[in-house]
């Protein structure tokens, strides 16, 4: 009996251990699946969310992501646990750092708080992606990715079959960016991934992520991106030259020049048969010539500012209120070249330090041999000091992975074809980047052990972007509810409720004052002309190099009579911003106003001097016409000889016409309430034009 019992408990012990031992098995799985199904998830939802730049969207994302980044972090300071990160790394946290610092001397720190945030996100997502990306489930990682893409691509696909079955043939597809160029440059992230699955031969499906690879070829074509185009072509070779230097079979170095060769003859065939990218091609030096013209003038202008202030520039994301008064052509939200537009918001320092990561990992060797002298000199009291080992100094293991050759390539086309478009300009396209990086993180030994007390300080900015992240999102969200309501007083509630609930944004300052002015125009209420004049003030003061902010506040002033101090507001718009016709216009009009109408004219002749300037000539897009030059020439027109007031009315005329047929449909797509009330503005100009031909002799 004692012998059955005691085997009897050997027989419930060992199955306690078997279950034990299957469990664990189990949790092993679900903590190798889920982070890889979580990736899955977030590379889906990544361009729906944040494509167009939806302030919303985008701040939601940036909220979870951020999250997720303090919760690894506090979860590795209460277990007092370091961590390790590779030499790309500590290129990447010295920019995001510096993108921080750059907020104090920012002209605009909502906006620079903002950048410095998506660029922490970056960070935290190429971590984690690193950490996940090891020898076993790389492979996984990279098809989570490029699957999640290939949806993506799906979308745009049938986006062009839909408008190809109306007749439009040439129609650039958007899938959900906020334009094809953008797209285009997801996709591109893609399609090296996929080379390099398909590289990879895994047993029995290597067709499949060939053929993925072609679906997104395909729909990068019917982007029309040009630019995209040829980065595909150069990281297509950027990968043939990784492949042959890696690979010492003879078999692969000849799959890989008939795919080289493919490439080739694919390009050839893109170019003259897609119709959106053949007609890019064959318009590029007629009908699109004024394209990549206004791109030179915005990158000789971003060169002057960057001058201007070259060491730690205007601030973190704040192109928009920077290089306006430097240029010669219009308005533009982004450089058309995402490291001119990093070297004017964050100086020399910053293109440094991004130059740095991005140099590292696609030129790993050249830094190995680097770090190998440095690690030839006496330095072992530093090293002991900041935790290396001297045999830490080899960064990098060549490795022969076709999938981190696909995601080197891919970075590689990706900053080629930043150099022709700020690409990482959406939320989508940064963190995209993001994914790629991770990937090839993974082949970086590391350098430098981070000890949990100094996790605390990586902590801090965190914390910071979360709680800007939160105020953007709240913000954004009751500004939304302010254009549903239609009752004066609700929409006011909501815009109320945006400032304080994002209190460094100026331009829910600026909406509250547009709207006391229009309600005090609507009842007489000098208090409230009063009240929209102070919040002008305060967003003058968290937002000084605006133009818009000083029209907003010169429109204010002149209606409650303080003439000379709105004369001053235009002025101090037009320094700020060198073509902006409007606050041109309204100065003429106002010095007419006081009777200095030889003053006036100057100004007017202003505007016609801007008309046959290279401001007028290129355009960032080709159906916009300036209404302001044509309302000074109508203002000019009034005090002219004859003859040359027909001329200009005539000019004036056939720009508002062509802006009513060409650009008013798109305007009215992008933003009704602009269109709206620019359809009345050029409608009274029409008849004010017409009035003046019947009254000339």
């Amino acid at each position: 009996m004692a012998k059955q019992r005691t085997k009897a408990k050997a027989q419930i012990q060992k199955r306690k251990e078997t279950r034990q031992k299957s469990w664990q098995e189990q949790w092993s799985k679900i903590q190798t699946w889920l982070p890889i199904l979580a990736l899955t998830i977030f590379a889906f939802a990544l361009p729906y969310l944040t494509g167009t730049n939806d302030l919303f969207l985008s701040s939601i994302v940036l909220i979870a992501v951020l999250i997720a980044g303090a919760v690894a972090l506090v979860w590795l300071i209460g277990r007092q646990s370091s961590f390790s990160v590779t030499v790309p790394e500590i290129a990447l946290f010295a920019f995001v750092v510096w993108q921080w610092l750059t907020v104090a001397v920012s002209v605009y720190r909502w906006a620079s708080l903002l950048e410095a945030s998506k660029w922490t996100a970056f960070a935290i997502v190429a971590l984690m992606v690193r950490q996940l990306s090891d020898e076993r489930n790389r492979l996984w990682v990279a098809i989570a990715i490029v699957g999640a893409m290939t949806m993506t691509a799906l979308h745009g696909l049938r986006e062009y079959v839909i408008n190809a079955v109306m007749g439009n043939f040439g129609w650039r597809i958007f899938g959900p960016f906020l334009q094809p160029n953008l797209f285009g440059n997801f996709l591109l992230l893609g399609f090296f991934v996929a080379l390099g699955i398909a590289f990879q031969s895994p047993k029995g499906w290597t067709f499949l992520p060939a053929f993925v690879a072609l679906i997104l070829l395909v729909a990068m074509a019917l982007t029309g991106s040009k630019g995209t185009l040829l980065a595909w072509l150069l990281g297509l070779m950027a990968f043939g030259t990784m492949a042959i230097a890696n690979s010492a079979s003879d078999q692969f170095r000849k799959r890989l020049w008939i795919a080289l060769a493919f490439g080739l003859v694919v390009l050839v065939v893109v170019a003259t048969l897609v119709p959106p990218i053949r007609t890019r091609f064959e318009t590029i030096w007629t009908t699109q010539a004024h394209s990549w013209i206004f791109r030179l003038f915005v990158w000789k202008a971003t060169f002057d500012g960057v001058l201007s202030k070259p060491i730690a520039g205007f601030g973190a994301g704040t192109f928009e209120w920077s290089y306006p008064q430097f240029t010669v052509v219009g308005f533009t939200r982004h450089a058309h070249n995402g490291f001119l537009q990093v070297a004017i918001e964050s100086g020399f320092v910053g293109l440094t330090l991004l130059f740095a990561f991005f140099a590292t990992l696609i030129f790993p060797r050249p830094v190995q041999l680097l770090i190998s002298r440095i690690a030839q000199l006496p330095i072992s009291r530093i090293a002991h000091t900041i935790s290396l080992r001297p045999a830490q100094l080899t960064i990098y293991r060549p490795v022969h992975s076709p999938i981190q050759w696909g995601c080197v390539a891919a970075i590689f086309a990706f900053c080629l074809h930043n150099l022709v478009e700020t690409a990482w300009m959406t939320l989508a396209n940064l963190l995209a980047l993001s994914l790629i990086c991770g990937v090839a993180l993974s082949g970086f030994q590391t350098l430098w052990q981070i000890q949990w007390r100094w996790q605390i300080l990586l902590l801090l900015p965190i914390l910071v972007g979360l709680w800007h992240s939160v105020a953007v999102a709240r913000g954004a969200y009751f500004v939304h509810q302010a254009k549903s309501e239609m009752l004066p007083s609700s929409r006011l509630y909501w815009l109320e409720n945006a400032s304080e609930a994002d209190p460094l944004n100026a331009r829910h300052l600026i909406d509250r004052a547009i709207f006391l002015e229009a309600w005090a125009k609507g009842t007489g209420d000098e208090f409230r002309l009063k009240q929209a004049l102070q919040l002008c003030d305060e967003a003058v003061r968290l937002q000084p190099t605006r133009s818009g902010n000083y029209k907003v506040k010169a429109r204010i002033l002149r209606e409650m009579g303080n003439l000379r101090e709105a004369e001053k507001a235009l002025q101090t718009a037009i320094k700020f911003n060198r073509t902006d016709t409007e606050a041109i216009l309204k100065l003429g009009e106002l010095l007419e106003e006081q009777g200095r109408n030889d003053e006036a004219m100057k100004v007017y002749r202003r505007l016609i001097e801007l008309d046959q300037s290279p401001y007028s000539r290129y355009k960032p897009v080709d159906q916009w016409q300036d209404i302001f030059i044509a309302a000074g020439k109508i203002r000019l027109a009034k005090r002219t000889e004859p003859e040359e007031a027909k001329k200009l009315v005539g000019e004036a005329e056939t720009t508002l016409k062509s802006f009513l047929e060409n650009y008013l449909p798109i305007l009215e797509v992008s933003d009704p309430e602009v269109a709206e009330s620019q359809k009345k503005f050029v409608e009274m100009l029409l008849r004010e034009a017409h009035n003046l031909k019947g009254s000339m002799p």
